[in-house]
């Protein structure tokens, strides 16, 4: 037989060969999956977009990921999310059945070592995000004040799910840098509970996605009981145009750099991931699913239905945030700290 012949020969038998192991691994996947429970945790209370996006990465899953588990969700909540990240980071199985809603402030705080932070978020499995979202401080419209400058003036109660949240990160940092007078009560559960404490009169407003009004209070947003006091992001959020960026309160650069680090959240948005550790075909299967789901026409209808805001990334390019806000320098982080008051 020619060389050329026999170099024929072997490519295809390489190729029958490099085939059927892909086949093989597929295959592994599918059985690995099949009949098990996949969890998704969520990190805050239920009745809000972490809940809600989260819900639909499960639904995703259930329909694109070989061996079709079944997809329960399982409530998290504390520390302003830290709690959930710290399961998914040290305790939950690494083998693909743990995903997390993960908290926009994950990489953030584990950057500004907030108390109670054991995970590394850099080393967790980045399965994609759903989209990017700017955050808003926001009041009624009865609280005394309805701008960012006249809450330079007088005390707008605010509350938070607790310090590793940028519910109260943002506001406590505004405070020192711009001279805003907020008071913020902390250990509130979800933003339901906030809403709740709103109508009651304990607090005047929260943190929240700009999105998330109209998700959790739709009547507040068609009787035009809110005002946006200010909004953290790359850029002012479409359809919010009129509401400031936190950074435009600030003129000095490293100002302007600890609210960006304190604000990235906005970069993590709404994103599914999963623990660290999980094999290499478990985990492209995982993204993959991400991909093909965040695609398919039922899960767009579901989305809409819902009111989220869609505008997705890959896991990889998720990745690559992650890693950028976990270089923040070191001389900004240890400034924020300063300033939150944070001890290592």
């Amino acid at each position: 037989m020619s060389r050329i012949a026999m170099s024929g020969v072997l490519a295809a038998t390489a190729m029958v060969g490099f085939m059927a192991a892909g086949d093989v691994r597929a295959d592994a996947v599918e059985e690995f999956y099949r009949g098990k429970t996949v969890t998704v945790v969520i990190p805050i209370g239920p009745g809000g977009t972490y809940d809600f996006y989260g819900r639909l990465g499960g639904k995703i899953m259930e329909k694109f990921l070989p061996g079709k588990p079944t997809v329960v969700a399982q409530l998290m909540t504390g520390a302003g999310g830290a709690k959930a990240s710290n399961y998914i980071g040290t305790v939950a199985p690494k083998d693909g059945t743990y995903l997390v809603s993960l908290h926009a402030s994950a990489a953030q705080n584990q950057v500004l070592k907030v108390t109670g932070v054991r995970y590394d978020v850099s080393k967790f499995l980045m399965v994609g995000q759903f989209a990017q979202i700017n955050s808003s401080l926001t009041v009624l419209n009865t609280a005394p004040a309805k701008t960012l400058k006249e809450a330079m003036q007088k005390e707008v109660i605010l509350g938070s799910t607790g310090k590793g949240s940028y519910q109260y990160q943002l506001p406590f940092l505004l405070n020192k840098l711009a001279g805003t007078k907020f008071k913020i009560v902390i250990g509130y559960n979800s933003v339901s509970e906030e809403n709740l404490a709103m109508e009651r009169g304990e607090i005047h407003g929260r943190g929240g996605t700009v999105e998330s009004w109209a998700i959790t209070k739709p009547e507040w947003v068609r009787e035009n009981r809110l005002a946006h006091l200010v909004q953290v992001g790359a850029k002012r959020a479409k359809g919010f145009e009129s509401v400031p960026l936190a950074t435009e309160f600030v003129t000095d650069p490293e100002a302007k750099q600890m609210i960006t680090l304190v604000s990235s959240g906005s970069l993590l948005g709404r994103s599914i991931a999963s623990t660290p550790g999980v094999p290499a075909d478990r985990a492209k299967a995982l993204r993959d699913a991400f991909d093909k789901g965040i695609k398919d026409p039922e899960i767009l209808a579901q989305a809409e239905k819902q009111k989220l805001y869609l505008d997705p990334a890959s896991g990889a390019e998720l990745e690559a945030i992650v890693k950028e806000i976990v270089a923040t320098p070191p001389s900004v982080v240890d400034k924020v700290k300063q300033v939150l008051e944070i001890k290592s």
